[in-house]
């Protein structure tokens, strides 16, 4: 049986949260202006714990290293209270502020683009980094999860390297795929026929 290296130990996160897909080019560009290590993409990560529960992190990953910040649910609930409170400012009805809510919590991790990596490291007590230069590889394992007759995947990564190894679940999505080639290259193993092309996955075989 495989021993897997820990990251320090957290605060039980919130549950697994899809956030929206990244922002444009432009977009992007102009929110790591101040950023002196500019952050190429931010991953949502899962680390599965007992009775279906999950500590979450974002993945802040730069050309150099990715921190990963956990996502505490405080750190969630305060996010939606202030969503809640702007919106009820705003004159927004229940239906109004709860969809800001919802808002909140999907876009909680795009935040890291325009946070410095350092910062975003020291965060919380549980936040760590890995060196590019210590990884040997990164392993996609795509899953299958849910009922029978829907379906859903994603991906199990795991960090093999110096460290030890670290494995986590991320969404399957076209950005998060081809971020972590741009940054780990041929240290990248994708499921065996499985390629990415124009925004979609495709498996063959």
């Amino acid at each position: 049986m495989q021993n897997y290296a820990q990251p320090p130990t957290v605060s039980e996160a919130a549950a697994p949260v899809t956030v929206a897909q990244e922002p444009a080019v432009e977009e992007k560009a102009q929110s790591t202006a101040s950023v002196s290590e500019p952050v190429v993409s931010v991953i949502l990560f899962r680390k599965p714990k007992s009775l279906g529960r999950y500590d979450t992190f974002s993945g802040v990953l730069t050309s150099k290293r990715m921190v990963f910040a956990q996502m505490t649910g405080d750190m969630l609930k305060d996010a939606i209270n202030q969503a809640r409170a702007q919106a009820k400012a705003e004159g927004k009805g229940f239906f109004g502020q709860w969809g800001e809510q919802l808002k909140a919590s999907a876009s909680f991790a795009q935040r890291y683009y325009s946070m410095e990596p350092s910062v975003a490291l020291n965060e919380t007590a549980g936040n760590f980094d890995i060196q590019h230069t210590a990884v040997s590889e990164v392993k996609l394992s795509l899953k299958t999860f849910g009922n029978p007759d829907n379906n859903q995947k994603e991906f199990e990564v795991e960090f093999k390297g110096s460290f030890g190894k670290y494995k986590f679940k991320i969404d399957e999505q076209h950005n998060y795929v081809e971020a972590l080639k741009q940054v780990y290259g041929d240290k990248l193993k994708k499921p065996k026929g499985y390629f990415s092309k124009g925004g979609f996955n495709f498996r063959i075989g």
